[in-house]
């Protein structure tokens, strides 16, 4: 009887966190902790029936924990296609979901409805990096020559780079995305790297240096000019 009365504050003291980190390490704790009160509950009581209850008892909190785990929602792209799914984890350029089915789903956060990406990164809240950098065109001035480079990072993962000359912009190269890493930035068309940009401060800002190139003496350039991100 003390088992029975004792387990409902218990289910309160070990609530289900909504930190993803931990929830999955607290659902197992959990179910250790209780399934050892079973087992000499067992061994220390004749009335059987107490432990039928506390095995009924731990065995909804255990769904219940895994419900809230796995926290389904409805998910809307940007084209109005809808899908059940639970959140696992999320990048600058990478959500990953889970059906209810188990399949596991990766798309560009881009592709998600406002409503959807606002979710996302309130849960995996974007480094200062990335926040400075995503939707904005860096201008730098090339030290040693008077090349100005232009750098964009548009917000559905795109790269694009150029050379401004007399007010006008000559695009380099087609089809490249980025991917931020700490305060790197690497540049990939298809699976190659091509390119890497290092940045010195998470918060970028007009003077800083900005290193670029894959060789270990990279060219370094000044930030000129901050704009929003435009069509080159």
């Amino acid at each position: 009887m003390f088992l029975m009365l004792k387990l409902p504050r218990m289910l309160v003291s070990h609530g289900i966190r909504s930190n993803r980190v931990f929830i999955g390490w607290k659902i197992r704790f959990n179910f250790a902790h209780y399934f050892w009160l079973i087992v000499t509950t067992f061994f220390s009581t004749k009335n059987k029936s107490v432990v039928g209850a506390t095995v009924f008892f731990l065995f909804v909190q255990v769904l219940v924990a895994d419900e809230v785990s796995q926290n389904i929602k409805t998910w809307t792209s940007k084209a109005g296609t809808k899908i059940k799914a639970s959140l696992i984890s999320a990048k600058h350029h990478e959500v990953k979901l889970k059906t209810k089915e188990g399949k596991i789903l990766s798309l560009h956060p881009h592709k998600l409805s406002e409503e959807d990406q606002e979710f996302v990164f309130t849960e995996f809240p974007l480094t200062k990096i990335a926040q400075s950098i995503i939707g904005k065109r860096i201008i730098i001035n090339d030290q040693g020559s008077t090349v100005t480079v232009v750098f964009q990072f548009n917000e559905d993962g795109g790269f694009e780079f150029g050379t401004e000359e007399s007010g006008k912009i000559i695009k380099e190269q087609e089809g490249l995305i980025y991917k931020i890493k700490g305060l790197e930035v690497e540049i990939f068309k298809g699976q190659e790297k091509t390119n890497r940009l290092k940045f010195y401060n998470s918060l970028t800002k007009i003077g800083d240096t900005l290193s670029f190139g894959l060789s270990r003496t990279m060219v370094n350039g000044k930030i000129i000019r901050l704009e929003p991100a435009k069509p080159f």
